[in-house]
């Protein structure tokens, strides 16, 4: 997945792709020992769990363990994480606490790029761990994780009227960008065909048969949004799965210009607020040239909170959020409980569900929502935010139990996701 301005090394000389995160995935310029490393790590959790369940046929069996019963409805929660997490033994919450302890040598020594792992079961922070100097107040750069961020303010919008329906159209909702020789099927995409990647618009990830160049012509240009709604559509709109970031920064705008607010100001009334997820001294650095400066660079890797803008202002679509761990694992805890938040429906329920059912096929061996990923793993309907460089929010709804990632992107891995099937989902006993 491309990723965006100000998070990218200035000298371009990385490739900033995000792929598909499979489980068991490794870089294929991993060495070969790390390669066998990582194969010793997933067979001692399989081992793991055949002594957890007392029945072992795969890693992780739905069936083998005593956790398939549907997670607590939101009105039993004992409690919401608005004012901060609180913390219990994993032993309390039906996890074994020697085996994500494993994670305290697991990570180091398999997974250096990783800068942090929460896990939350029944709404509780059972492990919480950081590494290189990294500590809970530090802010995350999460990447293409921005796009289910993204994801929930239309939901939101909807909720509140501002968006009619999902079958509103680009013309219709952007028609002050529009280009006189717009592309005319461009015109009548609809925002639920942006939402699953199906707008018709050329990848612009070339991991997944994209060209990145079609990113960085965006990026240099005065106005993205109409640099992008002057585009010839590669499909016509519903028709496939296509990766493309500039269909991300389009619902971003959608979003600012629906609601009469910009995207960051919306989400801190109607998101952040309700999650009590700290954004008032958000920095918002506009990205008036591409690349940007190391200044600029160092501005962003400081701050706590980010959400860096285009030149016309609007917040970036695609990446660039910058938030504590905790405040990624709130926002995870938000869906494991259907978009409900101590007694208000933040997302609207049906919506929460859409964006993580399947609406899109990928060809990866996944399934793609609305800016969600998704996965049945091992029997569990598993869904997740992701970007670039192992940043996760894993939800597990039949495990009641959320799991976030960070990682330092440059590292260029993608298989933290790893972690939680060899370790975190084994740890599970009931």
């Amino acid at each position: 997945m491309r990723e965006v301005g100000v998070m990218l090394k200035i000298t371009g000389s990385l490739d900033f792709l995000d792929r598909p995160l499979r489980t068991g995935w490794t870089s294929p310029t991993a060495p070969k020992a790390r390669l066998r490393q990582q194969r010793w790590i997933r067979l001692l959790a399989a081992g793991l769990v055949c002594v957890l369940a007392a029945a072992c046929t795969g890693p992780v069996r739905d069936e083998a363990t005593p956790t398939s019963a549907a997670s607590p409805s939101p009105t039993e929660r004992d409690y919401w994480p608005t004012a901060g997490w609180r913390t219990a033994a994993p032993d309390q919450q039906g996890m074994n606490p020697a085996v994500l302890d494993d994670l305290n040598t697991v990570v180091p020594n398999f997974y250096p790029q990783v800068r942090s792992v929460l896990v939350i079961r029944h709404g509780y922070l059972v492990y919480e761990a950081y590494w290189h100097g990294f500590t809970a107040s530090d802010g995350q750069d999460c990447r293409s994780v921005t796009k289910s961020f993204v994801s929930a303010l239309v939901g939101i919008a909807l909720r509140d009227r501002h968006l009619q329906s999902l079958d509103q159209t680009v013309e219709e909702l952007l028609a002050d960008h529009l280009p006189a020789n717009a592309d005319p099927r461009l015109r009548k995409a609809t925002v639920k065909q942006l939402l699953p990647m199906t707008s018709g618009l050329a990848s612009d990830d070339s991991s997944l048969g994209g060209d990145d160049k079609i990113w960085d012509r965006m990026a240099r240009s005065r106005d993205w949004i109409r640099h992008i709604l002057g585009r010839r559509l590669q499909t016509n709109p519903g028709e496939r799965f296509a990766y493309s970031s500039a269909t991300s920064h389009l619902l971003s705008a959608i979003v600012a210009d629906s609601t009469g607010q910009s995207t960051l100001a919306f989400a801190q009334a109607e998101l952040f607020g309700p999650l009590g997820i700290a954004t008032d001294h958000a920095l918002e650095l506009t990205v008036n040239h591409w690349p940007v400066t190391q200044a600029e660079l160092q501005t962003f890797e400081k701050a706590t909170v980010a959400w860096p803008r285009d030149p016309q202002g609007y917040h970036l679509g695609d990446g660039g959020l910058k938030l504590p761990a905790r405040d990624l694992a709130k926002f995870g805890y938000l869906y494991l409980n259907d978009g409900r938040w101590d007694g208000t429906q933040v997302v609207p329920a049906d919506y929460v569900r859409a964006s993580t059912e399947p609406q899109s096929d990928p060809d990866t061996g996944d399934q793609y929502g609305y800016q969600w990923w998704i996965n049945d793993n091992y029997g569990y309907h598993t869904f997740r935010a992701q970007g670039y460089g192992g940043q996760l929010i894993y939800v597990i709804p039949k495990q009641d139990l959320v799991a976030v990632i960070t990682s330092d992107p440059n590292q260029e891995r993608n298989d933290a996701g790893n972690l939680v099937w060899t370790t975190i989902v084994p740890a599970v006993t009931g």
